[in-house]
């Protein structure tokens, strides 16, 4: 297995994702089921949750009142990532973050 670095800022942003991606399937999807998944792709570290639960509805992705959700893309932006969510395959939602690799195979923040 091969080792990386990761910027300390990197490494916040993405615990608190992933922290309120669970937050979010806790208090709103009634799942019995969550899959996390980290790992690199091509150029990016790469956090996959996904749920079985009810699955997030068009308004609610696109509700200005929606903190959470605004607050993981935000965090993402902030050390050049990206976060989207989706149907999941286990029937519920699936949250991705994905934040590119530097050239020399570290993961810095945007500002780096």
């Amino acid at each position: 297995m091969n080792e990386i670095e990761i910027d300390p800022e990197v490494s916040t942003a993405v615990f608190r994702i992933f922290q309120e991606a669970l937050t979010n399937i806790a208090r709103h999807s009634d799942a019995s089921t969550v899959e996390i998944r980290l790992d690199i792709e091509a150029t990016d570290l790469v956090l996959l949750v996904t749920d079985d639960g009810r699955g997030i509805r068009a308004e609610e992705l696109h509700n200005k009142r929606s903190l959470g959700i605004l607050g993981m893309k935000e965090r993402a932006k902030l050390v050049g990532g990206t976060v989207s969510l989706s149907p999941s395959r286990l029937g519920g939602t699936e949250v991705r973050l994905a934040i590119p690799l530097s050239p020399i195979g570290k993961i810095a923040g945007a500002a780096a």
